[in-house]
């Protein structure tokens, strides 16, 4: 993903040789190969959602759950309430698996470890998908023609640029706008003065209204556009999303789609909701969003997701089960 925040993205983050964007050093000086030394392959869009049948009566058996604004309260925190849910879906044999925009960052391990057992995890909407030790299964890169546009946008547009590389978050310099990423728990931004991989631009939501037509146009068929939180518009390698890696990640498992529950809040989660057999909207999320999904729950703040788990994973077993007596 690119971020631009609005300031003079000096440098631009990306300095040439040949015309080629020079690769950031890694921690020990070596160059970062892009996906973190992972092959870049691409994955499928997600299939057509009408044919895997769709309602608030689907028999739910897995669960993929956005974090920010879903998963996680406005001060970033996994509440009891949500917690308990989710791990008695668990125990019921229904198990949540994450899929964010975030990179699997500082949060991970206060936030994964009470999901239940270890599972694969969608992140960076959808360019990397690990197993349920981490490591990587799928990784997908940003075009460097692509990427050299967008630094080009963000020079002209004098906005602060981010790019995400795995686990780390790029940029020229850090500024007010890079220091937001703090609060979400991502890696610290790292001013390299070169970027690459997925790209942001951030700055005030105004700003990024008015932005958002000339990067679309600029990146028509060749990259993705979206949107998770308010102030950032993202650039994804063409046909990527949270719903394609998610679809990928349940072809993987072995799972199907027709008894997948998807909730989420935010644009990039749009397809993923159209994907699932069901898709939940956070009372907190967007009209977009609500109008593509089949129910809406409480927000964020109100435990929307143990909601969300209790009407369609938790209740209808109870039910079952004295069906059954």
């Amino acid at each position: 993903m690119i971020s631009i925040g609005h300031r003079a993205a000096n440098a631009a983050a990306g300095r040439t040789r040949g015309g080629a964007a020079a690769r950031p050093p890694a921690r020990g000086g070596a160059p970062l190969p892009l996906g973190g030394g992972a092959r870049c392959r691409r994955a499928p869009a997600p299939a057509d959602a009408a044919a895997a049948g769709r309602g608030v009566d689907a028999d739910i058996r897995i669960i993929a759950s956005d974090c920010d604004g879903t998963l996680l309260n406005s001060r970033q925190l996994l509440t009891p309430g949500v917690e308990a849910a989710v791990l008695r879906a668990h125990e019921a044999g229904v198990p949540l698996i994450v899929a964010t925009g975030k990179a699997r960052g500082p949060w991970a391990p206060e936030v994964l470890p009470r999901l239940g057992a270890p599972m694969p995890g969608v992140f960076l909407q959808g360019l990397l998908i690990t197993d349920a030790q981490g490591r990587t299964m799928l990784s997908r890169c940003l075009e460097e023609e692509v990427l050299l546009a967008c630094i080009r946008l963000a020079r002209a547009a004098r906005v602060t640029l981010t790019a995400y590389s795995d686990d780390r978050i790029l940029c020229d310099a850090t500024d007010a706008h890079t220091e937001r990423l703090l609060f979400y728990k991502e890696p610290p931004p790292e001013a390299l003065g070169d970027l690459e991989r997925v790209v942001i631009f951030m700055a005030p939501q105004q700003r990024i209204d008015e932005l958002r037509p000339e990067v679309e146009a600029a990146m028509e068929g060749r990259a993705s556009i979206t949107t998770a939180i308010s102030g950032m518009l993202e650039v994804l390698p063409l046909g990527a999303s949270k719903g394609a890696g998610v679809e990928w990640l349940l072809r993987e498992m072995g799972r199907d789609p027709a008894h997948l529950m998807a909730i989420g809040d935010g644009e990039n989660d749009i397809e993923m909701l159209q994907l699932a057999a069901l898709g939940v909207a956070m009372g907190n999320a967007g009209p977009r969003v609500k109008a593509a999904a089949d129910r809406v729950v409480a927000s964020n703040d109100e435990d929307g997701v143990a909601e969300a788990i209790e009407a369609h994973v938790l209740g209808p077993r109870r039910a079952a089960a004295r069906s059954a007596a």
